[in-house]
């Protein structure tokens, strides 16, 4: 696909970019805003497994000697990952640069807390750089902008659900399964809700990385979790579903450093006779379930569910949904709406960086708890 300033229609170019909270890649998208919404292109980097390891190093523990120095580190990494990915999609399309507006940069979330006396969110990949090396303004520092403004920094997509996968007559959940899955509640009537339902892959890719020696770093379309048997670890399912946070009310949010599989609690009986792909079953059973158990509780009435990101890969995943018979649920991809699941999170940071170059707030109080406000930071 090829564009130039001299015959392109009167367009309205964002790049969204991110590393998602599984760290497998940089993912960067150009949308066009003029008509809607259309992807012109997209590119995708995989993350370096040696920089993949350092970022869960930073994700997972607390205590490392030097940590600030290991975070400014990465942050440049990142930052020059995701400004040489952004370089590239650019170059695919053949497109001059001074016709994209802006980059919303999200960067690599390595910590964040949603508490309520004292929230805030963390991300690396150094927006002073991606701005130097692409020469594009750059629009970051969103979840700050939330956190800033009274609510929990997390999610941010629902403001994105809302503007372009709400119906006005019919009641829609998008669920977005990541390294962390969350929902959107669209009622045809009523305030749009958001939280994080639990761990969506970060547990079962962890658990791939162990079991392969580093060789896999994710369930590729739910292979060994369909040859396994999840009721192995049914107590063990059990008890970690009734942990607190899962007890807690909307409004909420999670992130991947507090599911660690090295902590993870095993009932004694169940692991001796545990076998790898068992484990990855039961994993997979555990997004199945908060998934489930929260749709049911909070659909009450008829709903469309729409799936969207890297768990619509998991083909086991996704069968055990469609394979449910509940009156009052129906299972869809984003891909019904005209939007490929994958590129729903670039997507959100590109029309983000458009709102903010626009000075147009973002409402987000019915699910972070932020009064309306203009999200994000710009370097010009």
């Amino acid at each position: 696909m090829s564009y130039s300033s001299n015959f392109m229609p009167k367009s309205d170019l964002y790049i969204g970019v991110l590393s998602g909270t599984s760290a497998d890649s940089i993912d960067a998208l150009l949308v066009d805003f003029s008509n809607s919404i259309e992807v012109i292109d997209r590119f995708s980097k995989k993350i370096p497994k040696a920089v993949k390891n350092k970022i869960f190093e930073l994700v997972l523990n607390k205590k490392i000697t030097k940590y600030a120095k290991r975070q400014t580190e990465l942050d440049d990494i990142l930052g020059e990952l995701i400004g040489k990915s952004v370089n590239q999609l650019i170059k695919r399309t053949k497109i001059d640069k001074q016709m994209v507006k802006a980059i919303g940069s999200h960067g690599q979330t390595i910590k964040h807390s949603s508490s309520r006396k004292n929230p805030f969110s963390l991300q690396i990949g150094n927006p002073e750089l991606v701005r130097k090396l692409t020469g594009i303004k750059v629009v970051y520092g969103f979840r700050q902008s939330d956190i800033a403004n009274g609510g929990m920094g997390a999610p941010l997509t629902p403001a994105f659900h809302n503007e372009y996968m709400s119906q006005a007559k019919v009641n829609r959940a998008i669920v977005n399964i990541g390294g962390i899955t969350n929902v959107t509640l669209l009622p045809a009537k009523g305030k749009v809700l958001g939280w994080d339902i639990g761990p969506g892959n970060c547990l079962i890719d962890q658990a791939m990385k162990n079991i392969t020696n580093g060789k896999k770093q994710f369930d590729n379309k739910g292979f060994l979790a369909k040859k396994g048997n999840p009721h192995v670890l049914k107590n063990t399912i059990k008890k970690f579903l009734n942990e607190s946070y899962f007890k807690r009310p909307i409004p909420k949010s999670q992130t991947v450093e507090n599911y660690d599989l090295r902590k993870f609690k095993f009932d004694p009986l169940e692991i001796k006779k545990l076998k790898d792909e068992d484990l990855i079953s039961g994993l997979t059973e555990i997004t199945f379930q908060s998934i489930l158990r929260d749709l049911k509780k909070y659909c009450n009435k008829k709903y469309e569910i729409y799936f969207c990101g890297g768990g619509t890969k998991n083909n086991y995943l996704m069968d055990r949904f469609n394979e449910l018979h509940i009156e009052n649920l129906q299972f869809f991809k984003t891909s019904d709406l005209g939007i490929d699941p994958l590129d729903v999170e670039a997507m959100t940071f590109a029309w983000l960086a458009k709102k903010r170059l626009e000075k147009q707030k973002i409402k987000l109080t019915s699910v972070t708890g932020s009064k309306p406000c203009l999200m994000g930071e710009v370097i010009n």
